[in-house]
């Protein structure tokens, strides 16, 4: 009769495999080595993970649900439109938060070359609540998706800008400068 996997492993595993990212590339990394990294060989993770890119993606979802996922109520006003995208694409002063977006960067460019669309799916969830809450504050259809998709870039943009050059980077006060430009223009849609 087979064994009962042990349920304490896999969280055990994105543990120790999420603080040895927050110094190695996706790229440098494959199961011997994380093997090595977890004192065991390779197959738990193909047992847990699938592969490299499932535990990588287990990984950023681990990340994620550190904090809860930002909804953007389309009536919403400016103050917490800033709000939801502080807490989507910033916080970044937190370790965890900075690696995730860093990994969410580094994954998005390989499911690109792979035909996996797990980030572009994000990334269209996030040009779509944009695009109701623009159509709800006086933009017009076209003009909404337009706005939307260069706030949603603008907001990478400061994402990359801190894992990049965290130092230099202050990742909420740009989201908050996008969230009132998007206002600023709504207002100006409306008149």
């Amino acid at each position: 009769m087979p064994r009962k996997p042990d349920p304490t492993i896999k969280p055990a595993i994105l543990e120790k495999v999420t603080a040895h990212l927050a110094t190695t590339r996706i790229e440098d990394v494959s199961v011997r080595s994380l093997g090595r990294v977890l004192g065991t060989s390779a197959y738990p993770i193909v047992y847990h993970f699938g592969s490299r890119d499932g535990l990588s993606e287990a990984v950023v979802e681990h990340l994620a649900a550190c904090w809860p996922a930002s909804a953007l109520d389309p009536s919403a006003d400016d103050a917490a439109l800033a709000d939801h995208l502080v807490a989507t694409f910033g916080g970044l002063d937190d370790p965890q938060r900075a690696l995730s977006a860093r990994l969410a960067f580094e994954l998005g460019s390989v499911e690109a070359l792979g035909g996996r669309d797990r980030q572009r799916r994000f990334h269209r969830a996030h040009v779509a609540a944009l695009t109701a809450w623009c159509r709800a504050h006086g933009y017009d259809g076209q003009a909404a998706d337009r706005a939307a998709r260069f706030a949603v870039m603008t907001a990478r943009g400061a994402q990359w800008n801190a894992v990049v050059d965290g130092a230099h980077a202050d990742t909420d006060a740009a989201l908050r400068r996008i969230a009132h430009d998007l206002a600023a223009r709504s207002a100006f849609a409306a008149a």
